[in-house]
């Protein structure tokens, strides 16, 4: 009986079935697992529902979740060393001082979040608020220390006008008169008191503003004329509004403007707000009647949000007030000034600030969604060289950059120009000579994936660029594969970049305006509605005379120019200045993720002709002798990102499984049929003795 149960043909029948099952096991491992696992890489590229939708790591991408990645904004200032000296006619050139890292992390939320089109589709709308990261930022630094830089508010509300002059005559016409001679006779006399007056209202400076607004100045003014303010002593640097002292929290975040809000609110309270006023007109218009007016309607609801928002914005500056005052004296200025923003339109608008755009802290009370905008992206779901492609950004689809017809030779557009483009630069009427920039490209953090195999990750990349839509520019912006493979934490990376000569004048880029009025730089002039401009950091690979309209010092103390900046040889940029202000992504092949991100952007300002003065800058009342149209750099962020240390786990396990695949494959297949081999072996032995011992049977014989 022992003998029937393990004999040779029990045996080898065994080794037959357990060398089959382990061979197709090793079949399956090695070839259908594979699959699965590519399946699941592609698939966790992107999110194609609403229960995706649900993961922290999608609607708080930038949170503490074991999926998520800290994004960083990191701000470096130019602080104007000088400008005071600098208006006043005693220095010759803006010195500026590169100051920083301050370090600010974001966090993004979405919110409203809808799958269209059978997941092909996202929309939702987002918002942002951003934490101080002392640690991160430089030695000794923190976000209430002070720096001097241009106030967008003034830029922009002063080109807008038309220069001083042309503001105080809008002032003086909504106010306090309506002839004519009057204002012109007001602002002879007393026009840099009157702007000194309204600066200083502006300033954020407790004793500057309690100068210009103590007791019942400010209806005083508004009601009477300058005569009002005539005694006052408004000299110092704080009354000059084209420079501002701000802590770095208030330029990284945002702040309050009394100057932008009085010509939104005062615009809003007479043209919009009234009886079959606008307001009325832009709600009961349709088809060309509403293009007609779509410059007067886009004012009154940029009116109406500041009117929205001014209890919190006029509550800032309340409390900047109270620091030095008290809250009592601080309830009655407010009271005068911007407690006057729903009866005058004397309102607080919020500026947006470098690293948050909604210029509010939204860190402990979230927006209401009806004051977002919406945002739509292609999901990749349906077509993965499409992964979060841009459809509509922040609410619009296009944007009006540039106007073709400002000649032949590179140039800045005047003010009057820019006053005039606010009537037809529309993209859904656009004119012949308009510019309009589509949304276009994705968000930088992913290409098509190349997938897995059972050789592991895929090592090469599917495309060689990818179009990344750069808010900041307006536009979209090719990123390059630069052919440098980068290693971090065991993982190969492969690294994009824009090209050096982006911001190069070419007959492709012309139209868009990129190298006005010098190549280096791509004018924002008609978005911003002031001479504005982003570039490289430093203004790199562009043309060096952008380095010598001021003194620019950079962080290591060196002054920028293009024989310290580049390779007296070569002329190539310095290997330390190409790791400190070069824009690169590095992708990893196989996901497709973007692992490591580095997007490093300038702002730059100039001041441009008065439009009434086109031999005066537009500062013509109170600073008529600056010089115009010298490109200043503002300030350059950096946007990073870097994949969590989980997410490097995660990725090794599933590297190190599919590294396991072919051995498990090989050695699988090896004793799967050797045992196979071993059992048919044993089978045929047992057939054998079987044979022979029938023969030698007796009952066999007979």
């Amino acid at each position: 009986a022992s003998s029937s149960c393990c004999g040779p043909r029990k045996l080898g029948l065994t080794l037959i079935i357990v060398g089959a099952v382990l061979a197709v096991v090793a079949v399956v491992y090695g070839s259908a697992l594979p699959k699965v696992i590519d399946s699941k890489v592609r698939d966790g590229v992107v999110v194609c529902d609403a229960s995706g939708a649900e993961d922290e790591s999608y609607y708080d991408a930038y949170g503490d979740c074991d999926d998520c990645n800290p994004y960083y904004y990191t701000l470096y200032m130019f602080n104007a060393s000088n400008a005071e000296a600098y208006m006043a006619g005693e220095a010759t050139k803006l010195q500026l001082e590169e100051a920083g890292p301050y370090v600010y992390r974001r966090r993004e939320f979405k919110i409203d979040i809808n799958f269209l089109d059978d997941g092909a589709r996202v929309s939702y709308k987002l918002y942002t608020y951003h934490t101080f990261e002392e640690a991160l930022s430089c030695d000794g630094c923190s976000d209430s220390d002070k720096f001097t830089s241009f106030d967008v508010g003034y830029l922009n509300v002063m080109a807008q006008a038309g220069g001083e002059e042309a503001f105080l005559m809008r002032l003086a016409a909504g106010s306090f008169s309506t002839n004519e001679t009057v204002i012109a006779e007001a602002i002879a006399e007393y026009g840099p008191q009157m702007m000194r007056w309204v600066n200083g209202l502006n300033s954020l400076d407790p004793v500057a503003m309690n100068n210009v607004a103590n007791g019942s100045t400010v209806l005083t003014f508004l009601a009477t004329g300058p005569a009002a303010i005539a005694d006052l002593d408004l000299s110092g640097f704080v009354y000059n509004g084209l420079f501002v002292t701000r802590t770095v929290a208030q330029w990284a975040l945002g702040y309050p403007s009394m100057l932008a809000g009085l010509g939104l609110g005062s615009t809003y309270v007479s043209s919009c707000n009234v009886t079959d006023g606008l307001n009325d007109q832009c709600a009961n218009c349709k088809g060309d009647a509403c293009l007609d007016i779509w410059a007067e309607c886009k004012q009154c609801a940029l009116g109406a949000s500041v009117l929205a928002i001014n209890n919190v914005t006029c509550g800032i500056i309340g409390d900047i007030y109270a620091s030095e005052y008290g809250e009592a004296a601080a309830a009655t200025f407010v009271e005068n000034t911007c407690g006057l923003c729903d009866a005058f339109g004397l309102c607080a608008a919020p500026l947006p600030g470098i690293a948050e755009d909604s210029g509010l802290d939204y860190s402990k009370t979230p927006p209401s969604s009806d004051i977002l905008e919406t945002y739509i992206q292609i999901t990749g779901c349906d077509d993965d060289t499409e992964i979060l492609d841009y459809e509509e950004f922040n609410g619009y689809t296009a944007t009006a950059l540039w106007v073709t017809t400002l000649g032949e030779e590179r140039r800045n557009p005047t003010l009057l120009e820019l006053i005039a483009f606010n009537d037809y630069g529309n993209c859904a009427n656009p004119t012949a000579n308009l510019t309009c920039s589509a949304v276009k490209g994705n968000d930088a953090t992913s290409i098509q994936p190349g997938g897995a195999s059972i050789k592991g990750f895929a090592d090469t990349i599917t495309h060689t660029s990818s179009d990344m839509y750069l808010d900041e520019g307006k536009q979209n912006v090719t990123l390059y594969a630069t052919g440098q493979v980068v290693d971090y934490e065991g993982i190969t990376l492969h690294r994009f970049s824009p090209p050096n000569d982006m911001l190069a004048n070419t007959e492709y880029s012309n139209a868009k305006g990129t190298g006005w009025p010098v190549d280096g730089v791509q004018p924002l002039v008609f978005s911003a509605g002031f001479l504005a401009y982003v570039s490289y950091p430093l203004y790199i690979y562009g043309n060096t005379s952008l380095l010598e309209g001021a003194e620019i010092t950079m962080s290591d103390g060196v002054v920028a120019s293009g024989d310290s900046m580049y390779d007296s040889e070569t002329g190539d940029l310095k290997a330390e200045y190409v790791d400190s202000y070069v824009t690169y992504i590095d992708v990893e092949a196989g996901t497709g993720k973007t692992m490591i991100a580095h997007k490093r952007l300038m702002a730059s300002y100039a001041m441009s002709y008065s439009a009434l003065n086109s031999s005066a800058p537009m500062s013509d009342v109170l600073w008529p002798n600056l010089e115009v149209e010298v490109i200043f750099p503002a300030y350059w962020g950096e946007e990073s990102s870097t994949i969590g240390s989980s997410q490097v786990d995660y990725y090794h396990e599933i590297k190190h499984l599919l590294a396991s695949m072919l051995p498990v494959l090989i050695v699988g297949l090896i004793v799967g049929l050797a045992l196979l081999g071993g059992g048919i072996f044993y089978r045929r032995k047992a057939a054998k003795q079987q044979a022979q011992t029938a023969r030698k049977d007796p009952a066999g014989d007979a």
